[in-house]
This record gives C-alpha cells, sequence and structure tokens, in this order.
C-alpha cells in the first residue's frame, strides 16, 4: 500500500507539473513534424537494424559458400556490440560539442559505404568481423542517440509519442527487410544484397537529414558557446588512439569466452565514463538545460538507469535471439517454430505497438512506473515458456518480449531526458545505450552457455525472469521528474 501511494504520488506530481509549465503539444507537432519524420527513417536504416536483419537474413548464403556455420556468423553481433561500445561515447561526445546533425550526416555515408563493403567478405570470418567492427564504429553516429535528442530538445508535451513515433522505424524496417533483401539475393546474390542495403541510408537517410533535420535549439546554443569559449582540439585523441586499441583486443579474444569478453567490455564502458568524467572542462558545457556529466555520475540515477537497462537488454535480447532455439527444444517442428516465431510478423508489429503505446503513455503516467510494467510483465512470459502449454500460450509470451523491445528504446531516452536533461544528453544517453547494447550483444551467446548441454533453456530462463523483475524494479527509485527550468 505504501509503495501504490508513493507512485500515485509520484504520478500525481508529474500530471501537476505538466499542466503547469508545458507547452500545447499540436504546437510542438507543428514545428517539430520534420524532425521527427527525417528521424523515423533515419533511426529505421541506422547501425542498430540497418546490418541486423541483412546479415540474419544472408547468414545462410555465407555459411554455403563458405563452409562458417551458424556459430561463426552468429559471433559477427559481438564485434558489432564492440564498436558499438566504442563508438557510442565518441559519437555522443562529438554530438554534444559539435550538434547532431553534423556528426549524422557523414556517420550515415560511413555507415552506407561500411554496410556495402560487407559484400567484400573473403572466406576468412575475421575479415568479416573486421568489417563489421570498423562499420559500427563509423556507424555509431547514425544510432537513436543522436536522432533522439533533437527530438528531446523539441519536444516536451509530446515527447514520449515523437519518441515512438520516429523510433517505430527500427519495426518497420524489421518487417520489411528479410523479404527484400531475400527478394534481391534471389535475383543476384548476398554480395549484391550488401551493397543495395549499403545504398538506403544513403538515399533515403541523408536527404532526409540534410533538409530536415535541423535543431535551431541547439545550434543556437551552440553557436553561443563557441563564441565565448573557443574549443580545443583534445577530443581527437580518443578517437584516433581507442577504436584501434580496442579493436586489437576484441579480434584477439577471437570467439572464446564471452562472459569474460561481456565483463571486459562493461570494464572499458566504465572506463570511458571515468575518462570523459575527468576530461570535461568546467565552463564548456552548453548552454542547454541539464546536468553536467560530472554531476551526472556522482547521481545514483544515472547508475539505476544504466543498470537496468543493462540488464533489460540482456533479458530482452537473449530471448528473442533463441527463440526459434527455445521452441525446438519444447518439441516444436523447424518449421512450427519459424512461423511462430516470424508468422504475421509476431515480433515486428509488437515492437511497434510497444513503440507507440509505451511512447504515448509515458507523456502521461510517471515513466518509471511504465517501465515497471512494461519491462516486469516479460517476467510472465518467461514463466510460460518454462511450462509444457499450448501454442497460443507461448505467442503470448513472444508478444510480451516484442512489446518489451519495442518500448526500451522509448523509455531510455524519456528517462535520461527528464533525469538529467539536455546539457550533457549525448554523452549520458550514449553511455546508458553503450551498456544496454552489451547486455543485447552477448547475451544470446551467454543464454547458450548458460543451457549448455541441458535439455532446455529452462536455466536461462530463470535468470532472464529474475531480470525482467530487478531491472523494472529498481527504476521505481527514480523519484519525481526534474524540473530543470528552476
Amino acid at each position: 500500500m505504501l509503495l501504490m501511494f508513493r507512485l500515485l504520488k509520484h504520478n500525481g506530481e508529474y500530471m501537476s507539473e505538466k499542466s503547469q509549465t508545458m507547452t500545447s503539444g499540436k504546437s510542438e507537432w507543428a514545428k517539430g513534424w520534420p524532425i521527427v519524420l527525417a528521424s523515423f527513417v533515419g533511426i529505421g536504416l541506422c547501425l542498430s537494424p540497418l546490418p541486423y536483419y541483412a546479415t540474419i537474413t544472408i547468414a545462410p548464403g555465407l555459411g554455403e559458400e563458405f563452409g562458417w556455420d551458424r556459430v561463426t556468423t552468429a559471433s559477427v553481433f559481438i564485434f558489432m556490440t564492440a564498436g558499438v561500445l566504442v563508438g557510442a561515447p565518441i559519437a555522443g561526445s562529438l554530438t554534444d560539442r559539435f550538434g547532431a546533425r553534423r556528426v549524422l550526416i557523414p556517420a550515415i555515408i560511413m555507415l552506407g559505404i561500411g554496410t556495402g563493403a560487407l559484400g567484400l567478405t573473403s572466406d576468412n570470418p575475421r575479415v568479416f568481423y573486421t568489417i563489421f567492427y570498423a562499420m559500427a564504429v563509423a556507424g555509431s553516429g547514425t544510432l537513436p542517440l543522436t536522432w533522439s535528442k533533437a527530438i528531446v530538445n523539441n519536444f516536451d508535451k509530446s515527447r514520449g509519442l515523437a519518441l515512438g513515433f520516429a523510433l517505430t522505424g527500427t519495426g518497420v524496417y524489421g518487417l520489411l527487410a528479410p523479404p527484400f533483401v531475400q527478394f534481391v539475393m534471389d535475383e543476384t546474390n548476398w554480395r549484391v544484397a550488401y551493397f543495395v542495403v549499403g545504398l538506403l541510408p544513403i538515399i533515403l537517410s541523408l536527404p532526409l537529414a540534410l533538409i530536415f533535420f535541423r535543431d535551431h535549439k541547439e545550434e543556437t546554443a551552440l553557436a553561443d558557446r563557441m563564441e565565448s569559449k573557443p574549443d580545443s582540439s583534445s577530443w581527437l585523441i580518443p578517437l584516433i588512439i581507442v577504436p584501434g586499441v580496442w579493436g586489437l583486443i576484441v579480434l584477439s579474444l577471437g570467439t572464446v569466452g564471452v562472459i569474460w569478453t561481456a565483463i571486459l567490455m562493461v570494464g572499458l564502458l566504465l572506463g570511458f565514463i571515468a575518462l570523459e568524467t575527468g576530461r570535461e572542462t568546467p565552463g564548456r558545457e552548453s548552454d542547454l538545460p541539464g546536468l553536467t556529466l560530472r554531476q551526472t555520475v556522482c547521481d545514483f540515477r544515472f547508475w539505476v538507469i544504466l543498470t537496468a537497462f543493462l540488464m533489460l537488454g540482456a533479458c530482452v535480447s537473449g530471448i528473442i535471439i533463441n527463440i526459434i532455439n527455445i521452441l525446438l527444444d519444447k518439441g516444436y517442428s523447424p518449421g512450427l517454430a519459424s512461423s511462430s516465431y516470424a508468422g504475421l510478423g509476431l515480433i515486428g508489429f509488437s515492437v511497434i505497438v510497444g513503440r507507440l503505446l509505451g511512447g504515448f503513455i509515458v507523456d502521461h503516467v510517471w515513466a518509471p512506473l511504465v517501465a515497471f510494467i512494461f519491462m516486469g510483465v516479460p517476467a510472465i512470459g518467461c514463466f510460460i515458456l518454462m511450462q509444457d502449454l499450448p501454442q497460443i500460450y507461448n505467442s503470448l509470451a513472444i508478444i510480451l518480449f516484442g512489446v518489451a523491445a519495442g518500448v526500451e528504446f522509448d523509455l531510455m531516452a524519456y528517462l535520461v531526458s527528464r533525469y538529467m536533461g539536455m546539457k550533457a544528453y549525448g554523452k549520458i544517453y550514449s553511455f546508458v545505450y553503450a551498456a544496454f547494447g552489451i547486455g543485447s550483444g552477448t547475451a544470446g551467446a551467454i543464454f547458450n552457455a548458460i543451457r549448455g548441454d541441458a535439455a532446455n533453456y529452462n536455466g536461462a530462463l530463470t535468470c532472464a525472469l529474475v531480470g525482467f523483475i530487478a531491472g523494472a524494479t529498481i527504476l521505481l527509485s527514480l523519484g519525481k521528474y526534474r524540473n530543470f527550468k528552476t
């Protein structure tokens, strides 16, 4: 009862503050729709979904031509995670320093070139891994951390819905990409398919970014800062040195010891946070409202958000990546397991629903409570998958995981903006996203390591059940939103 009273109190305070301080939602959309439109396409064709869905579809062709097994092709996502771990903090730092648009435009071009270059892969898997890693580092500027900054900076009352709409781009691409890539492969080959996919951000995202993606609030704040406090070139040091050194370390690890690799990644992330905090120069922050990075890392809320999304990202991705294998262990035929997962776009549809529904609700309900519900309920899905139940119940579990996957990105951007503000949004969001990426990028392999020689994934599902509940619950400790205007 006491917990419920506090939750209602936070929500009541939030609604009262909204009614007093926020501008008209219609006015926000009238001015900000070009940003949302550009972000919808740009996020749909960003680093996170673009090579991911293409590679899932192309992987059988790689295995057939080069004789690679499933472990070899699936391990590429660990290297993608490693690239994001380095690239996202750098992109976040550059976004805060130069603005989202100046980071996005070259990153879109490099992502397109990098994706097309995957078609040049040889029979040595390390070539494939190296291209994927370099593409992830160079293309991290296209991740939601850059697109979402302009959205949260220009939307207040409708911030959640604007984020939800923009982030549905990943779900739409997830629905359309597999059949499109398969069609190109059937007509040509997998090498041409990678080249065609690489063209998509250049011919679609880039023009929209150039024409529609303008954040005048950010541009004004950055111009004022640069005029009064000219910047140094010290940011070039980590930009040049860190990606190369980290790339050599990861490539030397190969595909051995995924759990230790994940631990090493967490250590590197903490090192990045410490490095960026130490390099922060007082007086050089932007004039946008919010906390500096130094203030943020001293606030327990930052660590709560980072830890929660590390766990939740691992739980969601670990299950979605292995869902077909989980169903096979339950006695499904390969055809039935695949159709139960992908039939009628079950995952893609539920991701889109999660994006829009979650984005709409957080504009009206205290976001940690929304997170507690949307990210806690999938624990029921874990319990369902551990039981011997009819197919309809397993389909329900898959929908719960899809909705959770859909609402994750909305919540990350929304919570960072409400509790940390916009002053160092790029860096802060990049660290949270990197933690999420570590969890989601390594969870698939970790789930299989937990399963081992067992007959099913019940051990891994038990860990995920606990992770969903723990990650969702700790977000309730965040308290009421900050009012950066006062």
